[in-house]
This record gives C-alpha cells, structure tokens and sequence, in this order.
C-alpha cells in the first residue's frame, strides 16, 4: 500500500512538474534549442539555430583543388545597375558609388537601360567617371524597352559607343555585352521570334567581335547558339534546388561560359496586381547559401542582383540623395528609407574575395550581421491602399545573424534580445584554432523595441552590441522588406 500512495503520489507531481512548464524547458534544452529566458513567462517555439558554415578546402589544404585553380582563368562579379534610378545623377554620384564598388570586390556595373532620354547624358558620364577612377562597365540592354521593329539599330549604335572606352569590360579580349530577358514574348529583339538568330544578324553588323552575355533565364545551348555566355536571373529559388551548377555545366559542354546571379531579397509594393505587389519568398538566409555552393563550384561570373531596384527592394547601395525611387500607389520611399542594405554589401564583399581568389581573405576585424522585416507576416496594415502582397504567408518570422570571426578572436557567448524575450548561446565549442570562424544563427523574431545582438569574449566582456529598430506588430504600411545592420569588433 505505501509502495502505490508513493507511486501515486509521483505521477502527481511529475503532472503538476509538466504542467508548469518546467517539463518543456527542460526539453527544449536537451533538444539544444537554446536557452531562453523571458520577462513575461512567455517562451515562443523554437529557439537559437545556430550552423557554422563550411567552404571547400583552401588552396594549401587541398592538392586537388589547387590544381584546378592554377589552370582556370579569373573569375569575376559584376553588379547590376538600373539607370533608371540614377536619371540625375552627378559626377560625385557615380564616383562614390564606383569606389565602394570597387571596395567590394565588385569588377563591373552592367549598366541596365531602356530608352530613357537620360541615357544620353547618364552613360558618358558613367563612362567618364570609370576611366577617371580605373572602374569598368557595360551595357546591359533592358530588353522589355527593345522589343520593338528596327531596335536593333539603337542597340548597334550603343555598341559602337561605348566599346572603345578605357572603361569598357572586356572578357577574352572582347567588350562584353549584356541584356536582361530578350528571350521571352514581347522582349525580342525586334520583335522577331527567332531572337537567337535576331541577335547573330546584330553581331555580323556591329564591325567587330564582343562578347554577348544575355540574360537568357532557362535558355539551353541550342536555342542561345549566338550567345557566348548565358546569365540567369533565378536568383531566388531555393537553395536545394539551386540551378547553377548544372547551368555551368551545361553551358560549358558547350564551350560556353555561365554567370550565376546572387541576390538577397525581393519584395515589390507599388501597385495592385500580380505584377506590382509580391514577394519572393525563400530561406532568407539563402544568399548565404548561395554564395558558399558558388564557391564551391565556380562559374565564371557572378552577377549581384542589384546595385540599386529600390522598387523590388534587392537593392545593395542604400539610395543617396540623388537617386529617383519609382512609385506607383505606393511609392518605394515608404519601404526603402530607413532600411539599409549597405550592411549585406559589406557581408558579400567577404565571399566575393573568396569567390575570386579560391580561399577565404584574411580579416584583422571581425564582423555581426543582422538582418530582419520590420513586422510579422501575418500582422494587419491600418492605412495601406494595396492588399497584402502576394506569397507574404511563406515568409519566415525571424531574427537572422551572421558571424565573421577572425583566427585569432573567440567569443564565448551569445546574448539575442526580440522583444520580451531573450536567447542565449555558449560560443565557446565552435570556433576553430586556425582559421575565420563563420557562424549563422536564426531566432524567431517577436515585435517590440527591443532587436539586439550582443557578443562576449574570452574575458567575458562585451565585444559588440549591435541594435535594430522596433518590431511593429500592427504596422501603417505592409513591409516586407530588410532592415539590416552590422557592428565590428
């Protein structure tokens, strides 16, 4: 009888133990969620992911790799301009904007035009600023805007332009020349079905040879026989089913090169209808991802998509104040001020090097990334004249960071701040003895003032605090664009 009143009485107070909640914090520590500590009782599912990232050996630590790398020629990254944006710009514009290009490990702006009569003031003085500064550029046709009867001439006359400039980027000897689509309805050069063939006439006639780069999304060998190269603009699909290395090798069984595109985020917020209001949503760690399998794999180039679509919020250089936001209903000022994105640019300047030279730059600093929306997904705009945009309900309600470490630097801790909520992590056992450390965490996001990141070292002092702005759970707008920051240390 004692035996079942004690056994009793244990069930008893394992149920009120559960019930407490004590049970599943206990579990969500042995399942190494993180530890998470909060002010008002209340613990949200999940916790701290954490994944340190792996590249493919070094040039000294692997024989195999090394000797691949002696025999390929260089490789490079262009990034995208839209001119469009840049309709007034001025010599100091283009000149700011060229050196931290070049700060970036960025080769080339391809220059996105459509026939805005700025053209006509916008490129020389692109072009005289890039000789000036030794920068380079090319011409990268929208073909949307050159889809129509006898465009070709337009295109011819540009060609001829600008490829004699000192500035002009050449690959194999050859200017390089670009477009964005050309290969889908309403896009053909000249409006001629057959735009391959359309294309090759258009080379015949220029005079001299370039080097035709086309963003030809989906287009195989046999139907781009006139291109050199083919640059895809899939640049948000999932990681797993990343297209870019059987791209590369299909186009190099053809003798052909491939420019893989990198991009961040897409969010556009102008207008009602498919084409104004949407998002594309994917693992929003993804340009991480990216990169590391390019680096892995290299093709020939890579493209940054862009430099500066405000509208479509992938944009790496925060707007100055000459640029032109488009609008529409909405104008993008409403999503673009006060969300910097200047912040990414300089986390990919790190794997642009890497993809460069084979192995991963030495760093004298170490470096935190954050980067997150400024409201949950299913949060209700009170004040918005557009719907919620199309595909927000894919999106993930969460903190991510991003951790560059020098050799030398170990940290110890942790501490992430979302609201009300706070996570921390022990560091001690992931970083390495020889070599950077990277390091990428994700946390779900909870709205308050509080967004922020703190780091300890091995002396237990802090070695960065960086903070974001508030999470709004019922914001004016929808936004669905990034808010990010970094701190060095």
């Amino acid at each position: 009888m004692r035996r079942n009143t004690q056994l009793i009485f244990f069930c008893l107070s394992l149920f009120c133990h559960m019930a407490s909640g004590s049970f599943l914090r206990m579990m969500n520590h042995k399942l190494n969620l993180g530890s998470q500590l909060s002010s008002n009782n209340y613990e949200p599912p999940g916790g701290l992911e954490i994944k340190v990232l792996e590249g493919p050996p070094s040039l000294s630590s692997s024989n195999r790799f090394a000797r691949r790398k002696s025999t390929q020629s260089h490789r490079y990254v262009f990034a995208h301009i839209v001119q469009g944006n840049f309709q007034v710009y001025q010599a100091d514009d283009w000149k700011a904007d060229m050196e931290l290009a070049k700060a970036s490990g960025i080769d080339a702006f391809a220059i996105n035009i459509g026939r805005d009569t700025t053209n006509a003031k916008q490129l020389p003085l692109a072009y005289d600023v890039a000789d000036s500064i030794g920068f380079s550029l090319f011409l990268s046709f929208d073909m949307v805007y050159y889809g129509q009867a006898d465009s070709s001439r337009d295109v011819i006359q540009l060609i001829r332009a600008y490829s004699k400039r000192k500035s002009q980027f050449r690959y194999q000897g050859k200017p390089l020349v670009s477009t964005f689509s050309g290969e889908v309805a309403g896009t053909f050069l000249d409006n001629n079905p057959d735009y391959n063939g359309a294309w090759q006439s258009l080379k015949n006639k220029i005079g001299f040879p370039i080097y035709f780069l086309p963003a030809w999304t989906g287009a195989q060998p046999s139907t781009a026989s006139s291109a050199d190269g083919v640059l895809s603009w899939d640049a948000w699909s999932s990681a797993s089913s990343s297209p870019d290395e059987k791209n590369r090798r299909i186009f190099a069984a053809a003798g052909k090169q491939y420019a893989a595109p990198i991009s961040p985020f897409f969010f556009k917020h102008l207008e009602q209808g498919e084409g104004g209001n949407y998002i594309h949503s994917n693992n929003d760690q993804l340009v991480i991802e990216r990169y590391l399998q390019l680096i892995r794999s290299p093709p020939a180039f890579i493209e940054l998509l862009t430099w500066n679509d405000y509208g479509e919020s992938h944009y790496l250089r925060d707007p100055r104040p000459s640029a032109n936001l488009p609008k529409g209903v909405i104008s993008a000022h409403d999503y673009v001020d006060g969300f910097p994105h200047e912040p990414l640019l300089d986390m990919l300047s790190h794997f642009n090097l890497w993809y460069k030279h084979g192995s991963q730059p030495k760093i004298s600093k170490s470096k935190v990334y954050m980067w997150y929306r400024p409201h949950p997904k299913g949060a209700q705009a009170s004040s918005d004249p557009l719907s919620i945009p199309r595909s927000a309900n894919e999106c993930q309600d969460n903190l991510y960071i991003f951790l560059i470490v020098a050799a030398e630097k170990k940290l110890t801790k942790i501490v992430v701040e979302s609201g009300k909520v706070t996570y921390s992590k022990n560091l001690v056992k992931y970083f390495s003895k020889s070599e950077n450390t990277l390091i990428r965490f994700s946390i779900p996001f909870q709205p308050g003032e509080k967004q922020s990141v703190r780091l300890f070292d091995s002396t237990g002092k802090e070695a960065a605090n960086l903070i974001g702005i508030p999470i709004e759970p019922s914001p004016n707008k929808y936004n669905f664009n990034y808010w990010s920051g970094m701190a060095t240390f």
